[in-house]
């Protein structure tokens, strides 16, 4: 086990609930970084002076393996925030929620900044002021920006969970952007399917066709040339680690099989739409990789598992409401039931995927999934999402 690896399992012996979202640049909706929160194992906010976890001391190197930027904003109790302040200088940065307490002096140290939350009874200044975009209309935003403005340098909505928070938000001078909006189809914005996501959605059509043959599999993936380059450059990669090289397509399917290959085509297919947030495809990834783990805990085929991860996020990335999609597709009847239903083994896999995904600690508790058990899968989703996105895009 190499020494990332090893500081990263050490994460994993968190007793509580780990739980990240990114913060986007809202003019580009690309990631500036990721929000880090911990709560105990009920996804209540820990008590101030929590005992210190084993990880701590190690988080700067932790950060790395669970994201491509080397800042974070981190929820979490005084007590460790007071810890990492000892800690030796680092290249990451941390933005600590300060949540209307009192912010701590600390003298020249630009590895630590503060965010304070605009509905706080905080007077303390803050760079990072975080927005609850629930709590306000148009008119109450406009009225507040200039002041808030005045006080903070940069301004980050939060609770931006669906396309008309995001659209109220595209009204104002915001700096940052946090929550679920971006994984909502936007279906006032795409009114008819475009060309490209036309041939996209054939594509998808032949991939999953329960009948294929090996040849019309592999003839069908030779016709994109660009699909099966990046198809047998990610096979051949380090993150796949097979003993020798696959020198084609249909070699790729003879040694790892038709399901997995029609898998990892129709994933790269997806991550090539580019009028969405690479984010978006981090998601997928995450949400298909974080099923794929549950399988074994649910009974369940890991690569249908794999697959109802994977195929959620259609919606999203085609503007489009996913039953419309699903039915041009030749999906199995558990797929489908998954999808559309979220019931029977793979869509109570899914069902947990989503809940973690959204920070919804009721149903997480309400799984027949331990917690704990669900935190790690958490974890070791993102990582690996982390790892074969960076896969992808070098």
């Amino acid at each position: 086990m190499t020494q990332e690896k090893a500081i990263f399992e050490l994460l994993k012996t968190f007793s509580g609930l780990i739980h990240r979202q990114p913060l986007f640049i809202a003019n580009r909706l690309d990631v500036d970084s990721y929000h880090l929160t911990f709560l105990d194992k009920n996804g209540e906010p820990l008590n101030d002076d929590a005992e210190l976890p084993d990880f701590l001391e190690q988080l700067p190197l932790i950060l790395p393996e669970i994201s491509d930027r080397q800042k974070a904003l981190l929820s979490m109790p005084e007590s460790w925030r007071d810890s990492l302040y000892q800690n030796p200088e680092s290249a990451a940065k941390f933005i600590f929620d300060i949540n209307g307490h009192n912010r701590p002096e600390i003298v020249n140290d630009d590895r630590f900044k503060f965010a304070s939350h605009a509905s706080s009874n905080s007077e303390e200044s803050s760079e990072t002021l975080l927005i609850d975009i629930k709590k306000y209309d148009l008119d109450a935003l406009n009225d507040a920006l200039p002041d808030w403005r005045t006080k903070h340098k940069i301004l980050c909505a939060t609770n931006v969970n669906d396309q008309t928070d995001y659209s109220l938000c595209k009204s104002t001078t915001l700096d940052l952007l946090q929550g679920q909006f971006y994984t909502s189809p936007s279906l006032r914005d795409r009114k008819k399917v475009s060309p490209s996501l036309q041939t996209l959605t054939e594509l998808l059509v032949q991939l999953q066709n329960p009948d294929v043959e090996p040849s019309e599999l592999a003839e069908t993936i030779n016709q994109d040339v660009s699909l099966s380059y990046k198809l047998l450059r990610l096979i051949n990669s380090a993150f796949f680690g097979l003993p020798r090289e696959v020198g084609s397509t249909q070699q790729a399917i003879m040694m790892l099989g038709q399901n997995k290959i029609k898998t990892w085509a129709s994933l790269l297919s997806l991550s090539g739409i580019d009028d969405k947030p690479v984010e978006l495809r981090v998601v997928a990834m995450t949400r298909a990789r974080m099923c794929e783990l549950l399988a074994k805990y649910y009974k369940g085929q890991a690569d249908v598992f794999f697959a109802a991860g994977l195929f959620s996020t259609l919606d999203a990335l085609m503007d489009s409401p996913l039953d419309k999609l699903v039915e041009k597709l030749p999906l199995s009847p558990e797929l489908l039931q998954a999808l559309l239903e979220k019931s029977g083994p793979a869509g109570s896999a899914l069902r947990d995927v989503l809940s973690y995904e959204k920070g919804d600690w009721d149903a997480i508790n309400s799984s027949p999934i331990p917690s704990e058990i669900l935190a790690r899968t958490y974890l070791d989703a993102i990582h690996w999402a982390k790892e074969l996105n960076s896969q992808i895009q070098s």
